[in-house]
């Protein structure tokens, strides 16, 4: 009797699917990611090798405080061809997150996930515009220094 119910329960599981149905529509890995801003998007190229248009909704979960998923994407890929979706991100803190992406297609989760390597540096912006604002004070100093000195050179000379 044990044997014919752990040979049922192996039969069972090689049957069931698996909760990631193979598709023609995948995710392409991508390369490293570097956001330098408070908000910004993530860019996705997914893939639909199928003979038919495909509607799916892009997913992503960070592996870390640093980043957070404003909102998904829903996206429809003509058959035969790529799209890049964007996956809408808040940066929070600096360092590097991993971002787990996958698809859905009529709430059933499609392909496999992928990972991607996202370098946060959101204050980088910030600090630009500073910077930038600082040389643009001194070199209004410098003129300014330089036009009063010709001026009082050309009255006393």
């Amino acid at each position: 009797m044990k044997r014919l119910l752990t040979l049922l329960l192996v039969a069972l599981s090689v049957l069931t699917p698996a909760v990631a149905q193979a598709s023609d529509v995948y995710i392409v890995p991508g390369s490293e990611v570097n956001l330098v801003a408070k908000d910004g998007r993530i860019p996705i190229t997914i893939k639909n090798d199928g003979s038919e248009s495909a509607t799916v909704i892009v997913h992503g979960k960070a592996s870390s405080f640093r980043l957070e998923v404003i909102k998904d994407t829903e996206l429809t890929i003509p058959a035969g061809s790529s799209q890049v979706a964007e996956v809408g991100v808040r940066a929070v803190a600096n360092g590097p997150v991993e971002l787990e992406v996958w698809l859905e297609e009529n709430g059933v989760e499609i392909g496999k996930r992928e990972l991607i390597q996202v370098n946060v540096n959101y204050d980088v912006e910030l600090f630009l515009l500073v910077s930038f604002a600082f040389a643009m004070f001194g070199l209004i100093l410098i003129g300014s220094y330089r036009t009063v000195r010709k001026l009082r050179r050309r009255r006393n000379g």
